[in-house]
């Protein structure tokens, strides 16, 4: 086999191995636990957006009534994802105090600091809200999937590890109520 030809073997060799590369068999889905708080974390980074809107717009952390309203809806879902009432709106009710525990520290940091106003910051209603929306029925679904696991034993254990910050505590609350203690 002369140079050139070996060359153009081991050339097309590297190649046939970089494509097989991509082939690869695609990871297994996360565990029910690992997605429920997966989501839950990305709630969690909504929150500090939320954050930045209302520090531009000025609008209050807490507005109850719109908690209400959104907990009363998590309620009326809740059997159509396979959840109790009561759990589904305890959990969200704990998301919601998360992410204002997380808007609360920010605002805080942002007076200290007199921080002006963000010239990117999203819009609440038109960029945020449609988030939390498609976010919704995503932890709802991965709370009822995550419910066989929150039972086991060394479940606590692993909730207890992600709550590492106050707002995390807080939306593990509800979880940590229903995983057994060890």
């Amino acid at each position: 086999m002369s140079i050139k030809a070996l060359r153009a073997a081991c050339a097309l060799g590297s190649l046939i191995i970089a494509l097989l590369g991509g082939c690869a068999t695609p990871a297994a889905p996360a565990d029910p636990i690992t997605e429920l708080l997966n989501l839950i974390e990305q709630r969690l980074a909504i929150g500090a957006e939320v954050a930045r809107s209302k520090w531009n717009s000025g609008a209050a952390i807490e507005d109850l009534k719109r908690e209400s309203e959104i907990v009363d809806a998590i309620g009326a879902q809740a059997a159509s994802h396979g959840l109790e009432p009561t759990l589904a709106k305890q959990f969200f009710q704990a998301q919601i105090e998360a992410s204002k525990m997380i808007q609360n520290a920010r605002l805080a940091q942002w007076r200290a600091t007199q921080q002006p106003a963000f010239s990117d910051a999203p819009d609440l209603l038109r960029d945020i809200r449609p988030q939390l929306d498609r976010l919704t029925p995503a932890l709802l679904d991965a709370l009822a999937k995550a419910l066989p696991a929150l039972h086991a034993p060394a479940t606590r254990a692993r909730l207890n590890n992600y709550a590492d910050n106050a707002a995390r505590r807080a939306a593990m609350a509800p979880l940590l109520e229903v995983a057994p203690q060890n």
